[in-house]
């Protein structure tokens, strides 16, 4: 409706511009002065159009921005060099008899919803502890530890985009030698754009001391038939 409205404007005063040219003027002038008429005359239209259907274009300009999501939940995955963390009284030495604790990433689940224009990602993550023959000080102690591990987000190259530490509290009975524990982590992303080739993954795993590492390496040496 806006653009027959718009041409009985901006006719005439394209031709008052034309009459009021000068011998001297050239076509510079000429081009100069239907630049500022047309100015004037986009002004003038923008002033008519009330402020909600000003948001409202907005909005609609904004959208088609938007990055293309096709609702699909970016993969999650554990490094494998990464799944274990042990503890032993002597890191140099390490050894069942001087075993601290361990705990073992079983699993990694992640669910995606869509959230003030964002993709939001619950990331579950199923651990498993273990006690070992020097956790206890004194027979009755109820021993607790806490295990570093991390939650980064890359592109489709492998690229890090985000990392964050976490820590989880693990706690024993008396007697209890193992337990099962699922720490849940929350991460918000703009959507990836699944029309240019753009994806997310996360990756999971334990953050490991030097030593803590080469034992896990050492360890999976030890276990390739």
């Amino acid at each position: 409706m806006a653009y027959p409205f718009l041409m009985r404007f901006a006719l005439p005063l394209l031709t008052i511009s034309l009459l009021s040219l000068s011998a001297c003027q050239t076509m510079d002038g000429l081009g100069d002065g239907i630049t500022q008429s047309w100015s004037n005359v986009s002004d003038k239209v923008a002033s008519w159009v009330s402020p909600h259907q000003a948001a409202k274009i907005a909005a609609k300009e904004e959208n088609q921005k938007l990055p293309i999501y096709d609702g699909t939940c970016p993969p999650a995955s554990v490094r494998p060099d990464l799944v274990k963390l042990v503890e032993f009284s002597d890191p140099v030495k390490p050894s069942d008899a001087t075993k601290v604790s361990d705990v073992e990433i079983q699993s990694v689940n992640n669910t995606c919803r869509v959230e003030n224009g964002g993709l939001v990602m619950q990331i579950d993550i199923a651990m498993y502890g273990q006690t070992g023959p020097k956790a206890r000080m004194k027979p009755g102690d109820k021993p607790s530890f806490a295990y570093p591990y991390f939650v980064a987000v890359t592109d489709e190259q492998g690229t890090v985009l985000s990392k964050e530490i976490f820590a989880a509290s693990l706690a024993y009975d008396k007697t209890q030698k193992d337990t099962y524990q699922t720490e849940s982590v929350f991460q918000t992303m703009p959507f990836p754009d699944t029309a240019a080739d753009k994806s997310y993954n996360v990756v999971v795993g334990l953050q490991l001391t030097p030593d803590q590492l080469a034992y896990n390496q050492r360890f999976a040496q030890a276990a390739t038939p």
